[in-house]
């Protein structure tokens, strides 16, 4: 799967937020922009309103300044994402995934 691809992004997405929630740790909110992820700003917008709409994330505003539009700091993993990451086989798919997994989760702190 390639490094932008929907699912490669979630996973690194949810895996990140679910990471700082296990360890008590404040969301780098320089790690979820889009030039982090690489990817354009209506894909990013698109994952994670869909993350938010789906339930799979808890807290998600937008605030917008000079530079453009951000997530708010608040953001976090609910407990539907945390089941979405054990339990859905597409991501099951991309954790496996020899070839990608060292970039997939080369930014995930505590991996």
């Amino acid at each position: 799967m390639a490094k932008n691809d929907y699912y490669v992004i979630v996973y690194r997405v949810l895996m990140y937020l679910y990471n700082c929630l296990r360890q008590d740790e404040v969301v780098d909110m320089q790690k979820l922009t889009p030039e982090y992820l690489h990817i354009n700003q209506r894909y990013f917008e698109y994952i994670f309103d869909t993350l938010n709409d789906e339930g799979l994330i808890l807290n998600k505003k937008y605030y917008e300044d000079m530079l453009g539009k951000h997530l708010g700091s608040d953001i976090m993993i609910s407990p539907k994402g945390i089941s979405f990451l054990h339990e859905n086989s597409t991501i099951d798919k991309v954790k496996k995934s020899v070839k990608g997994i060292a970039v997939i989760i080369s930014d995930i702190p505590g991996l």
